[in-house]
């Protein structure tokens, strides 16, 4: 979790073979149990959603410093097999990539624009592996491909808040037109 405002978004890819409800996607590699490697290729996954200033916080929203921008990425076979079945499949991945939102541009946007990577956090969807059906990993913003992480402990606020918030399957859909979309086709 992030230490000044936690971010609730999510992400989806694109698959090339159908994939059964009873396949795992394989893509989520773990060493020393849980610790799960920060996947390979995440800048070909497909995005679902981005948001400005969406951080959970009691401070009111301030238009002149809005916050962390989130955007939420989904690994490509995970949203294959979301577009082909409407559910998830045991080891689908959304990856969260929090970026600082810079007000200073060149050349000089009126808004903002993304500024610096700041963290990373994959949002794990499995069944069979954890007790919650989900786990969450936070990576520093310079975790490269096989960079361990440990997971965010059971019954954390991220469990605790995307279970009953989430609009589908603990994920914040409502926050992804395409997915929406998908779902409502």
């Amino acid at each position: 979790m992030m230490t000044r405002r936690v971010l609730g978004t999510a992400v989806l890819a694109l698959c090339v073979s159908p994939l059964t409800s009873a396949q795992d996607l394989g893509v989520a590699q773990y060493a020393d149990g849980n610790q799960l490697m920060f996947p390979e290729n995440t800048d070909t996954w497909i995005h679902v959603g981005t948001s400005l200033g969406g951080e959970y916080s009691d401070e009111p929203f301030d238009a002149a410093d809005p916050g962390v921008m989130g955007v939420v990425q989904m690994e490509p076979e995970a949203y294959r097999y979301f577009k082909e079945h409407q559910e998830y499949a045991d080891g689908t991945l959304f990856l969260l990539s929090f970026y600082t939102a810079a007000a200073e541009s060149s050349p000089q946007l009126p808004g903002f624009v993304q500024g610096e990577l700041e963290a990373k956090e994959i949002h794990v969807i499995d069944r069979d592996r954890f007790n919650e059906g989900r786990a969450f990993y936070m990576y520093p913003a310079e975790a490269m491909p096989g960079t361990a992480s440990n997971k965010i402990p059971d019954n954390s606020a991220c469990i605790h808040c995307h279970i009953p918030e989430g609009a589908f399957d603990g994920t914040f859909t409502q926050f992804y037109p395409h997915m929406r979309t998908l779902l409502t086709e």
